[in-house]
């Protein structure tokens, strides 16, 4: 049971909101995402406006920086059709799917088939069951206001 979505839940936007979607990465290289502290985690997706079909895939690295060892994280993809607007999408992955043994702890969302500069989509990150409560939060999370008890 969440206690306090703030303290339980890790957030981390992984682009510019309101900024039109490139093929890429998200987080882009040198901001990968250690994810060995979480059980699982997510990707977030609130779809804007489209004019193209988008792949949505995770993948997986041995460093925040992106190395020649980059692959796909098996299963977590998904498709945006060109008509799917203002909805949302989640990919959810458990940690240990990963390749860990051989040290592959971050991740990245790679975006592919935007194209005109008119496709906008707003990608979070979030960790989910961290190994550490309160979870120390992205200084992109500027405020919690929490009413309970």
């Amino acid at each position: 049971m969440i206690k306090a979505f703030s303290e339980e839940v890790y957030v981390q936007p992984a682009n510019n909101f309101n900024t039109a979607i490139v093929d890429g990465n998200f987080p882009a290289s040198t901001g990968y995402i250690d994810v060995s502290q979480f059980e699982r985690f997510a990707f977030l997706v609130r779809v804007g406006t489209l004019t193209s079909e988008l792949t949505l895939q995770v993948k997986q690295d041995t460093d925040e920086t992106e190395t020649a060892s980059i692959k796909d994280v098996s299963g977590a993809t998904a498709t945006i059709a060109a008509d799917d607007d203002n909805k949302l999408v989640s990919i959810e992955v458990e940690t240990r799917k990963l390749d860990l043994n051989n040290g592959f702890r971050y991740v990245t969302l790679a975006v592919s088939g935007a194209g005109g500069g008119d496709d906008y989509l707003d990608i979070q990150f979030v960790g989910l069951n961290p190994d550490v409560k309160p979870v120390t939060q992205p200084a992109s999370y500027s405020q919690a206001v929490i009413v309970a008890g």
